[in-house]
């Protein structure tokens, strides 16, 4: 897991949609789409309902959103408090 898998999850979240969440952060579809599997496998649970359009979250996808916001939130404060 990393950051930028955060920051695209979040993305995802937020649209629900893959086209835009990757048009946001300037990559393709098929690249936020891979990053967004990666994590769900690393954390062992899917955190996205495809089947659905609009995609929404699992249930363990809305956790974890909350959870993400956090630690880019912190993520945010630590970098702004060490400048």
């Amino acid at each position: 897991m990393n950051l930028n898998q955060l920051k695209y999850f979040v993305a995802v979240a937020e649209h629900q949609n893959f086209t835009k969440a990757a048009t946001q952060h300037y990559i393709s579809q098929t690249a936020i789409t891979q990053q967004v599997h990666a994590l769900e496998e690393s954390l062992g649970v899917k955190l996205v309902d495809r089947n659905t359009r609009p995609i929404t979250l699992t249930p363990a996808g809305q956790v974890f959103l909350m959870e993400a916001r956090a630690i880019l939130e912190r993520m945010g404060q630590a970098v702004e408090r060490t400048r």
